[in-house]
């Protein structure tokens, strides 16, 4: 499968070039990139064969059988478009787009054209997520009712060097895609009813730095979820609790190096915890015992990338393609605009079921 990539930034660099080169049966046969500088540094370090500073000369000279779209958010509506428009299925990095008139924009030009999309919501594919998620199917640890997710470090959108610098809109829109796709992941659901808040903090930063959004589930389930990036307590990347009736979960998300002797009251005695990671881990947690579940020795961003990568394509050349996944991408994107519309009027809001499709496209 002829694969092109559009725009060679930083997750190009760190995820987009090893899952390609770690996914059999695709070759990477050009790139795009507007600015000559980088797009001559990836090419000679990639080997990539032929770089434009254009998509649509690319699509022209090459006819990809397969884009991903690499750049920032705001074109990605037009360069989906685009590819699609040009006879090629479409994986496209999250943020999916903007705005959902977009996201129903692409996901019509997808319907239109036959051609299949996915957004880059890789992080179900990394092990801790995926191995949780098939053990709670299993009903080892009975149903699973409340979710609590949490974020903190001192990261404000000035500290970026690229494009999310300059987001009003940042964490929720940004890097909040990824957990909502998760507790949608694990709740076999989406949420609704929602509410949100995000508060000005002291630090004079004019972005969502600080959100704090509660979702309701169907079957009287609920999650929270606690964005703070300008807290001064130690980095937690991505944490998540899972409270199931016969156990609870704890699933951390980047470096976990950390020890603690708690007092174990169902036990009577002091219960010791240590772990030392630097992908991530998850734990099960009942009768006052921590047991490790899944280790991720490394950071899996890139692997997951891969997974999610080889499975669309086996799904191509098998016909089993659809545009189930990016719907539902433009259903958390719906998420996040009604947890701002929250944030602002101070409402619950209540989410309609999501539209019925049309048939999506199968080759």
């Amino acid at each position: 499968m002829r694969v092109a990539l559009f725009g060679l930034g930083g997750v190009a660099e760190r995820i987009h070039v090893p899952a390609l080169r770690a996914t059999a049966g695709v070759d990477l046969v050009a790139a795009c990139e507007p600015v000559e500088e980088r797009r001559n540094q990836m090419s000679r370090r990639f080997g990539i064969a032929a770089v434009y500073a254009d998509a649509q000369t690319l699509l022209e000279r090459e006819s990809p059988e397969l884009v991903i779209v690499g750049s920032p958010p705001e074109p990605h509506a037009e360069l989906c478009r685009l590819a699609l428009e040009a006879g090629a299925h479409v994986l496209c990095e999250k943020p999916f787009v903007s705005t959902l008139a977009e996201a129903d924009s692409v996901l019509e030009t997808a319907r239109r054209t036959g051609r299949s999309i996915r957004v880059n919501n890789q992080y179900r594919y990394m092990p801790i997520y995926r191995e949780t998620k098939r053990r709670i199917g299993r009903g080892e640890f009975g149903a699973l009712y409340f979710l609590q997710v949490w974020q903190q470090m001192f990261h404000p959108p000035q500290f970026e060097t690229n494009w999310r610098a300059s987001l009003r809109q940042s964490t929720l829109y940004e890097f909040g895609t990824h957990a909502l796709d998760l507790v949608c992941f694990f709740f076999d659901a989406l949420p609704d009813a929602l509410s949100a808040v995000v508060p000005q903090t002291p630090h004079g930063i004019d972005s969502d730095v600080l959100v704090q959004l509660t979702l309701r589930f169907p079957g009287e389930r609920i999650a929270t979820l606690a964005f703070n990036r300008v807290s001064h307590a130690p980095r937690r990347y991505l944490e998540m609790r899972l409270d199931c009736r016969e156990a609870s979960l704890r699933l951390s998300l980047g470096g976990v190096a950390r020890a603690s002797l708690d007092w174990a009251s169902e036990r009577g005695r002091p219960a010791l915890r240590a772990s030392l990671v630097r992908g991530g881990e998850s734990r099960v947690e009942r009768g006052g015992r921590s047991r490790l579940m899944v280790r991720q020795w490394s950071p899996a961003f890139a692997s997951a990338a891969a997974s999610l990568l080889q499975d669309f394509v086996a799904e191509l050349q098998s016909g089993r393609a659809t545009l189930e996944p990016a719907e539902h991408a433009r259903e958390v994107l719906r998420v996040v605009f009604a947890g701002y519309e929250s944030a602002r009027t101070g409402e619950t809001i209540r989410l309609a079921p999501p539209p019925t499709w049309t048939a999506s496209p199968r080759s």
